[in-house]
This record gives structure tokens, sequence and C-alpha cells, in this order.
């Protein structure tokens, strides 16, 4: 039977230990000329090795689960990930949901930040699939500009994914109640909006605007990261 004894005591070093041959590597520094006075690249690495790191891990990115995206106008589909799984924007999926999203035989390029609030939205609720309502459109406000999106999630009732995304912070959010609609429009604004609205399609004029305590207070405090998937 092997001993334990050595190998636990090995395994058990204290923290102080560990910085012993950072600490020996300054002191061999402090003697020498003020010209070579340069901390090793080993020594300086086992340092910052040792300190917190901030960056925010991407695993999060490799289980997400791809969407459904559909246009029932067009009847274009496609299963999308918006992320790699390195976590970054996927070009040509966002590509791929721009021309889902578009009722034009070119599709027109969408805001990013709104694109990647559908799916954080999506995400955050499980649903498996997406319906555009409406992307980009001449004469529509924010969509004449591709900074809004209607759509719905398979699934979950649209009052819910309105206030949802009436808790985010720099959105214009506007939940459509009539049985003819029931969707949810999202755009990026500042300062933050929301509203109802029951009129029949082809119909305006029912607007009215929803008070949202503390939206100011999320506004100011805005960080990109705050628009990634849960």
């Amino acid at each position: 039977m092997r001993p334990r004894g050595p190998q636990r005591k090995s395994r058990m070093r204290p923290f102080w230990f560990r910085l012993l041959p950072v600490l020996l590597a300054l002191l061999v520094t402090c003697d020498a000329p003020a010209h070579a006075r340069v901390l090793p690249r080993v020594a300086l690495e086992a340092l910052l090795a040792l300190g917190p790191r901030h960056v925010r891990t991407v695993s999060w990115a490799s289980t997400l689960a791809p969407i459904e995206v559909s246009n029932p106008s067009t009847r274009a589909s496609a299963r999308i990930s918006f992320y790699d799984p390195a976590g970054d924007i996927d070009e040509a999926a966002r590509k791929e949901f721009e021309r889902v999203a578009s009722r034009e035989p070119t599709p027109h390029r969408l805001n990013l930040r709104v694109e990647q609030l559908v799916f954080k939205a999506a995400q955050h609720f499980g649903a498996r699939s997406v319906a555009i309502v409406s992307g980009w459109r001449a004469r529509g406000g924010r969509h004449a500009t591709g900074e809004a999106i209607d759509f719905r999630l398979s699934g979950v009732y649209a009052p819910q994914v309105a206030a949802y995304l009436r808790g985010l912070p720099r959105v214009g959010v506007g939940i459509y109640t009539h049985p003819d609609t029931q969707f949810v429009h999202i755009d990026v604004r500042e300062p933050s909006y929301a509203w109802i609205d029951g009129s029949p399609p082809g119909v305006h004029g029912w607007e009215r605007r929803l008070w949202v305590p503390h939206s100011d207070k999320r506004d100011a405090g805005y960080e990109p990261e705050m628009d990634l998937p849960e």
C-alpha cells in the first residue's frame, strides 16, 4: 500500500507557497540594474493567473437551443442559432434571420440589438419558435429604420412576453391585444416607452400608454451585456 501522507501534504500547499516563484523573481530583479528590472515573463504570467478573472465565460452560448423562425406572410422559415459557440454573433445566422423576417425580395438590414432582444425573449421563455409578424416596412416608424420587430412566441401569451420586455432597459414595447392580432412590438429607443393597443388590423388610434415603474433607472444602468440571453 502506497503511503498517502506525503501526497496529501503536496496537494495542500498554502496560498503563499504558490506565490513563492513570483516573490523570488521580484527579489532577483531588485538587485539588477535599473534598465534590466523587468519582471520575467514566466513570473508575470504566473502572477496574472493567480488573480481574479472578470472575463465573461462563453459556455452559456453552447447551451442555447436553436430557434425555429418563421414568417406567416411569406411562409419562409429557418432554424437559427443566433450565437456561435464562442458567444459571438453568427453573421450567417443573422442574415438568415433577416431573410425570413423580410417581406421584400431583398432583405433589409435590421438593428442588431432589436434582433438580440427577440432571441433573448425566446430563450427566456424556452420558446421553440418565433413568428415574425413584421420586420422592416416602409412608413412604419421605427420599422422603417430597422429598429423594430413585431413577433409572437410559440406557447407564450403575448401579455407575458410584453411584461418581460418592459423590464429591459432602453426599449419600446407595445402589446396588441385584439383577437386578430395578439402580438408584441419591440424596438430600441431611449428613453423607454410602453403601450397597449386593442385595435383590429388596419385600424389606428386605440393606443394607450402604459406606465412602467423605474424605467428611467434601468435606462441609466444599461450595459450591452444585458442584451445577451440569460
